[in-house]
């Protein structure tokens, strides 16, 4: 369950899904599905945006200017299975589209 923004230097609680950015990433195959929900509030989404990497790994990057909106986001991400694996939290300089 999601309690808190994704952003370590953030952790804004989460009372309700008025803005910013919630993914649910779902990993493994058929009858072996794990979902995970993240979430970004609004403040943290006007700069920052997830970023998915090859091995599964879930983190921070920070968003080129020009890609803020004030809408709520939902999207599904198909990530490879990382179950033994933590979040990674890092913030990238690159910006990601």
């Amino acid at each position: 369950m999601i309690d808190h923004c994704f952003n370590s230097n953030c952790r804004r609680e989460l009372h309700y899904l008025r803005d910013g950015r919630v993914v649910r990433v779902i990993r493994g195959k058929e009858d072996n599905l794990s979902v995970e929900h993240y979430w970004l509030c609004g403040l943290c989404y006007e700069d920052h945006d997830f970023v998915f990497s090859e091995d599964g790994a879930v983190s921070l990057g920070l968003k080129s200017r020009g890609e803020h909106t004030d809408e709520f986001q939902l999207h599904d991400v198909l990530l490879p299975d990382r179950r033994s694996a933590k979040r990674s939290i890092r913030v990238s300089r690159e910006p990601h589209l």
